[in-house]
């Protein structure tokens, strides 16, 4: 196994920009080293490996041409199967290493819309699933990687029924322990609240929005200021959705806030 994990890593990387040329031959290499049976440690170092050679590959027009053409495929049978839940810490940390690998696709531009239709269901059910693994580091790819998502399908991918069923996982993310991933989960929801369309029916959705508006404006009495700023920010952007309803939320809340600060910046930028 480590003979063979060296073998093909040096030649990977030899490979470099030229690696399009054979690019059957690396997609065979990563899809077998990286099933479920293989010991994990090769596993994780073939998606470092991975996740470095998608990240390159934006280098040369045919290169990215050759793994875009693969990307489908590097999801559906190298990545997917590698984020499904598995008990102990060795799983977890293949999970990070398959949702970081997964980022460096999407990052990379290597996805186009049309092929993100064709895996968008099986992909966004593990990344919700992900977005509560025990990994921070996990949790915090999975958001970058959600965010990602949302900005290649748009309203093509994602039409307000679809967009319903993602905001309640992304809003529990608001209470992690970890404020990195708090602030990723704010830019996740400005591109939320930016593909809702413009013929967005504002009440027969009411109740979505109501959900929306209350759940971020806890946090915007958060004891952390950049996570008031980040908060503040995506309600600048949620609220063109239907100004008159946040200001109504503001209103009921804003004198049980520490500050009224942000709350009165809301008030004054949508009633002008």
């Amino acid at each position: 196994k480590q003979w063979y994990r060296t073998q093909s890593t040096g030649l990977l990387l030899r490979a470099g920009q030229t690696c399009s040329s054979i690019m059957p031959s690396i997609y065979t290499i990563f899809r077998d080293t990286t099933s479920s049976d293989k010991d994990p440690e090769l596993r994780m170092s073939m998606f470092t490996l991975l996740g470095r050679l998608l990240r390159e590959a934006p280098v040369t027009s045919e290169a990215a041409k050759q793994f875009s053409l693969y990307s489908v495929n590097i999801i559906k049978e190298i990545v997917v199967p590698n984020l499904e839940w598995r008990a102990g810490r060795t799983a977890g940390t293949v999970r990070c290493a398959a949702v970081s690998a997964l980022w460096a696709l999407l990052k990379s531009e290597l996805l186009t819309v049309t092929q993100l239709k064709q895996v968008r269901e099986t992909l966004v059910s593990q990344l919700i699933a992900n977005l509560d693994d025990d990994n921070c580091a996990t949790r915090l790819v999975c958001c970058n990687c959600f965010n990602l998502v949302l900005k290649i399908g748009k309203q093509e991918c994602f039409g307000p029924e679809e967009l319903h069923k993602l905001y309640l996982e992304l809003l529990k993310r608001l209470d992690d322990s970890s404020d990195e991933l708090r602030i990723a989960v704010t830019e996740t929801f400005s591109t939320f609240f930016s593909l809702l369309p413009e013929d967005y029916d504002r009440e027969l959705y009411k109740a979505h929005l109501q959900f929306l508006y209350r759940g971020l404006l806890i946090h915007l009495d958060d004891p952390n200021t950049a996570i008031q700023e980040a908060v503040y920010n995506v309600l600048l952007v949620a609220g063109k959705v239907h100004p008159s309803y946040l200001c109504e939320h503001v209103d009921n809340v804003k004198h049980k806030h520490r500050s009224s600060l942000y709350c009165d910046k809301l008030l004054t930028h949508f009633k002008e």
